[in-house]
């Protein structure tokens, strides 16, 4: 059957049929069995189609959209008319009604005006422009300013408030220093008004030259002194009374009260400070500032 095929079947043809048998690794008529066979298929598929039927559907659909396309046409053409009709009316009515060399006096006063109003507009912007961008030219320098300058204050306000502390406390303590003082000198007067010049601590009986104390307490028990009490009999001794003063508000009994070199001289807040600056200091600084 090959040998018959071969004479049927043209030399390129058969030369083609063998190449692709080779190919697909089967025999030259298996392979145009196939071939015959999807031929077969082809030809059925094809008689399934209404061609016909086809064909006159997309036909009846392009005749709808020309039928469609045509009507909006002669649509806009009438519209096109009517505008332009009643475009040439109205001119018509308007040449009628107007004389051919009238003019429009008062709109084209308001055009003008409007034309310098909107000229002053632009300049007076260009203007703006100009301070605007002259302001942010120095804009930097000013802010470097205005930080150095709260810095400053900050630095000043924190002076002050130092300042204004270490017052109170050294205040407080000349009071207490003063109040003692002034113990002293009434136990001193009053030791002088009953002719006492020493005499013994009421606390440890020690002997106490009334004339050399510096403060209101023993020098040897430091208990305070209240009051003078003078000698009893001949042979009596005077005595100073000892017990505990009042305490001044922020100080306490036992305190040590300070020399005034000492209140000049003593820390803020447990740290080596600067002399306190006075009002008229700081006010002379920011003057000059």
């Amino acid at each position: 059957m090959s040998g018959e095929q071969a004479e049927s079947l043209p030399e390129e043809l058969q030369t083609w049929l063998d190449e692709r048998a080779t190919e697909a690794d089967v025999e030259t008529d298996e392979l145009l069995t196939r071939a015959v066979v999807a031929y077969r298929l082809v030809e059925e598929e094809d008689g399934l189609l209404d061609e016909s039927g086809v064909n006159s559907g997309v036909t009846d659909e392009l005749d709808r959209l020309d039928e469609r396309v045509d009507g909006l046409q002669s649509e806009l053409d009438e519209k096109i008319d009517d505008v332009r009709t009643r475009v040439v009316q109205v001119k018509r009515e308007a040449d009628a009604k107007a004389p051919a060399d009238h003019g429009h006096p008062d709109l084209e006063e308001r055009v003008n005006t409007a034309g310098t109003a909107a000229t002053e507009a632009h300049e007076q912007l260009d203007q703006l422009g100009e301070r605007l961008d002259r302001g942010f030219e120095n804009y930097e320098e000013i802010l470097t300013y205005l930080r150095d300058t709260t810095d400053d204050l900050d630095d000043k306000l924190t002076r002050l408030a130092r300042a204004v502390v270490s017052l109170r406390s050294r205040t407080a303590r000349m009071e207490a220093t003063v109040a003692q003082w002034r113990g002293v000198d009434d136990l001193k007067t009053e030791a002088n008004r009953h002719g006492v010049t020493s005499a013994k601590c009421g606390g440890c009986d020690s002997v106490v030259h009334v004339g050399l104390l510096a403060k209101a307490r023993c020098p040897h028990c430091e208990q305070p002194f209240t009051d003078v009490e003078p000698a009893r009999g001949f042979f009596g001794s005077a005595t100073l009374a000892v017990g505990d003063r009042p305490a001044l508000a922020g100080q306490t009994a036992d305190e040590t009260v300070p020399t005034p070199t000492e209140l000049l001289n003593e820390e803020v807040d447990g740290e080596d400070a600067d002399p306190a600056p006075s009002p008229g200091d700081i006010g002379e600084e920011t003057r000059h500032e």
